[in-house]
């Protein structure tokens, strides 16, 4: 547990709360971080996230859903690189998400979401500390679009009437060339490659897009478990943490303290309730067999008279 004011530090301190439990091999695959931890130094916490081998699950504020930054032509929607001619509409589909009302609304924004992975840049090979070699998606024999940057030349094939219908370059959709083009075509317009080193925006990116099925799944498991605590201990006749006038000291340090203490007695009942709904059975101390060490006397204590002296005669 860690206490601070909320919103200081709130790196060092995630850091701080997860570490005993990441060294007894507790913690592994997803950082689940919600708004908040964007405030946090990429040093602070998202490098040390990288060092621990941690994929992040994140949220941004609702001005962020959308467009983080860019790196070498390649556009950062949602936590994963993009084309830099992916459509409007698509760039733009986390903020329609938001602000939908209906169903019919929501579902438009999640099939926008979802219609984004034809313009997500090719990964082609990881490296060390979360480095990854990105290719153009217009690309090789697998290419997902066809793009006026990148035309390739019609090879001759020879077609295998049993073997199932592969898909040609005409049945992929085409990236348009916009009616005014903005300059010279970025890096990964023009290079075969490029690399994008761990460190690169890691305050933004994440293992799995915004919003998406992947991300969703995810992002509803971990952050249930969370406020599934929180809510038992607001509203739990026990602990009632929502409830400051049963908190009869005054002042924040006395608040804070008396919070602490009845989370930790919360979290206490939580595993002793666990362990006997598993059966657990605590274990017995063992008290230490004197017998099986040498040189100790197993007999019943002996006690000795002090040896005492004679004062010398007097002359």
């Amino acid at each position: 547990m860690i206490l601070h004011t909320p919103g200081t530090e709130p790196g060092p301190a995630a850091l701080r709360a997860i570490q005993p439990a990441y060294d007894r091999g507790l913690v592994k695959g997803l950082f689940c971080a919600d708004r908040g931890i964007s405030q946090a130094r990429v040093d602070h916490l998202h490098l040390q996230l990288l060092e621990l081998g941690l994929d992040s699950v994140k949220h941004y504020n609702n001005d962020m859903v959308d467009y983080q930054k860019e790196f070498r032509g390649m556009q950062l929607v949602g936590g994963e690189f993009y084309c830099p001619l992916m459509p409007t509409p698509l760039v733009t589909a986390g903020t329609a998400y938001i602000n939908s009302r209906t169903d019919e609304d929501r579902t438009h924004a999640l099939n926008l979401i979802q219609s984004r992975s034809s313009y997500q840049t090719k990964i082609k090979e990881y490296g060390p500390a979360g480095d990854q070699r990105r290719q153009c998606l217009a690309l090789g024999p697998h290419a997902t679009v066809t793009c006026y940057r990148r035309p390739q030349p019609r090879r001759s094939a020879v077609v295998d009437l049993d073997a199932p219908a592969l898909r040609s370059a005409a049945a992929l959709p085409a990236i348009p060339k916009p009616k005014r083009e903005t300059g010279a075509h970025t890096d990964i317009c023009t290079q075969k490659s490029i690399t994008v080193p761990g460190t690169v925006l890691a305050k933004w990116r994440q293992t799995y897009p915004l919003f998406t099925p992947q991300w969703q799944e995810a992002w509803s498991g971990l952050r249930s478990q969370n406020e599934g605590g929180n809510g038992n201990l607001k509203k739990s006749a026990l602990d009632s943490i929502d409830n400051a006038q049963l908190r009869l000291p005054h002042g924040r340090v006395a608040q804070t303290l008396l919070n602490a203490v009845i989370i930790f007695v919360a979290n206490l009942r939580a595993i002793d309730r666990f362990r006997r709904d598993q059966g657990i059975q605590p274990r017995k101390a063992s008290l230490p067999d004197n017998t099986a060490r040498p040189g100790l006397r197993t007999g019943p204590p002996q006690f000795h008279q002090p040896r005492t002296t004679e004062p010398p005669p007097r002359e």
